[in-house]
């Protein structure tokens, strides 16, 4: 299966860019209708050609759609010293200054100068260095559904291991196999992931509160948890898991960033997992497309959850990169979660609708793309341990062979492929 990824956008051409730069203020409209001149690169930031542009560019002219963003901050890739040096100079601030070791680049997050927002500095920083990879430092959201959850005194039952076709599994089961996960934060202590085989690392600015614990410790025991009550273990309880936390409490919101989210996929690398979950969602950008590429030469395949947002919302990062496996959420019935995203990205449907799920807070039943990525997840995971390549599409392929059909025939934006049901032997 072909999907298309697009490219990364950039401004070129000394007369475009000046028209831009002194018209832009005072005629943002007209700019809009009329375009203008962009560089097209590839996903290692190369350019490959020009092409006119009637949108504004996803990665530096932000949207007018208020896409979901870092205030005042934006990411940059490879800078020099001395650029660093010059835009701290004109009041820019380092934040963040981290080499990717296993990607193979450097992030840097500057704060701008004061009364200067994140488009204004784009424009600006692209002007005068046109050849280096920038974008806002986008803001992610956690694929659970609204409401997201409800509590319960006690669960009655899991549908869910029978309509995945996975079934009840040993304690070993997974034993050998290294997982990963991107989400919020995990209670390690929490009895069904107490003496688990799991490693917990936060990708948070110091001084800073973790937030989702309820969503990214639900995660975690849903991938490697033991029994606890009346729920069952985790899909792989003898698997391994790096679980990252990039979500923190902010002005009564949980919100990542797209920066903590690439230094948590080069851990995970760092760490040699093959396959991880990511349960959350954000934009397309080319930071985070550049990220993904490099993790997926290093042998590092996403699974990841499609959204909520609804059918008429944009496609998903990072589920809607062409390499990642994207996976929406389908109820008891089969139907689809009503809150689900829609399109082309979508690969197959698993269960995500009132699952039962262990928090720090109790019990509780949860919606949401979120819960139906961990299985995929490990379904992945056994084909791997199986001896498959680390091929997105090869094993989108083997998968389909245990997908049932839902919505039209065929593959189609509601469903992908249809809810993939497998059972491991262990």
């Amino acid at each position: 299966m072909m999907r298309v990824s697009l490219a990364a956008f950039r401004l070129s051409g000394l007369i475009p860019l000046l028209f831009i730069l002194l018209m832009a203020p005072m005629l943002p409209d007209a700019v809009n209708a009329q375009g203008w001149r962009i560089l097209e690169y590839d996903e290692n930031g190369v350019a490959i050609g020009t092409r006119n542009s009637r949108e504004v560019d996803s990665d530096g002219f932000l949207p007018r759609t208020d896409r979901p963003i870092e205030e005042r901050e934006v990411i940059l890739v490879d800078p020099t010293d001395e650029q660093i040096f010059q835009l701290e100079n004109d009041g820019y601030r380092v934040l963040e200054n981290n080499r990717m070791e296993e990607l193979g680049f450097t992030l840097v997050v500057l704060r701008t100068p004061n009364a200067v927002d994140v488009a204004e500095a784009l424009r600006d920083i692209r002007a005068r260095f046109p050849n280096l990879m920038i974008s806002a430092n986008d803001l992610m959201d956690l694929s659970r559904g609204n409401p997201p959850y409800r509590q319960v005194a006690q669960v009655q039952g899991d549908f869910t291991r029978e309509l995945s076709g996975w079934g009840d599994v040993s304690e070993s089961c997974g034993a050998g196999i290294t997982l990963g996960q991107i989400d919020g934060f995990v209670d390690t202590d929490h009895p069904a992931l107490r003496g688990r085989r799991i490693i917990f690392q936060s990708f948070l600015r110091e001084g800073r509160v973790p937030a989702a614990e309820d969503h990214g410790t639900a995660v975690a025991i849903l991938l490697i948890g033991r029994s606890v009550s009346n729920l069952p273990a985790g899909l792989l309880p003898g698997a391994r898991l790096y679980a990252a936390n990039i979500f923190e409490q902010r002005d009564g919101r949980e919100r990542g960033n797209l920066a903590a989210m690439v230094r948590a996929v080069d851990w995970l690398v760092g760490n040699d997992v093959k396959v991880a979950n990511l349960s959350i969602a954000g934009s397309e950008n080319a930071v985070m497309r550049l990220a993904i590429n490099r993790a997926r030469e290093q042998g590092l395949l996403l699974v990841s959850a499609a959204g909520n947002n609804g059918p008429a919302a944009p496609p998903a990062w990072p589920a809607a990169h062409p390499e990642s496996l994207a996976v929406t959420a389908v109820d008891r019935s089969l139907e689809l979660y009503r809150h689900a995203n829609r399109g082309d990205y979508i690969d197959f449907a698993a269960p995500g609708v009132d699952v039962p799920t262990q928090t720090p807070h109790g019990q509780m039943v949860q919606s949401g793309t979120s819960f139906a990525a961990p299985f995929v997840t490990a379904m992945v995971a056994i084909h791997l341990q199986m001896g498959f390549d680390p091929d997105p599409d090869l094993i989108r392929r083997s998968l389909q062979r245990y997908a049932t059909d839902l919505g039209t025939t065929g593959r189609d934006d509601t469903f992908g492929w249809g809810l993939v049901r497998l059972r491991p032997n262990c």
